[in-house]
């Protein structure tokens, strides 16, 4: 399930993944709903969006992605 920094943004907004970075980074719920402006709804909305167009069923297909986003930032 690698997913290429040109795959995640040809598939996601642009604050989906400003979003999905953020989770990578550690960041939590809270913190991230602080430091975009937005309501803790907004940020559920943006990571469920995530999911679904990311094909993440479970917490394993999230590690991978995750994975693959600090791969991605590391080059």
């Amino acid at each position: 399930m690698e997913k290429s920094a040109k795959h995640l943004t040809n598939v996601l907004s642009p604050r989906e993944v400003e979003v999905l970075k953020m989770i990578s980074e550690g960041e939590s719920r809270d913190q991230i709903a602080q430091q975009l402006n937005i309501s803790k709804l907004t940020y559920d909305g943006y990571r469920k969006n995530i999911r679904m167009k990311l094909g993440i069923k479970n917490q394993a297909d999230w590690m991978k992605v995750l994975y693959s986003i600090e791969k991605i930032q590391t080059k």
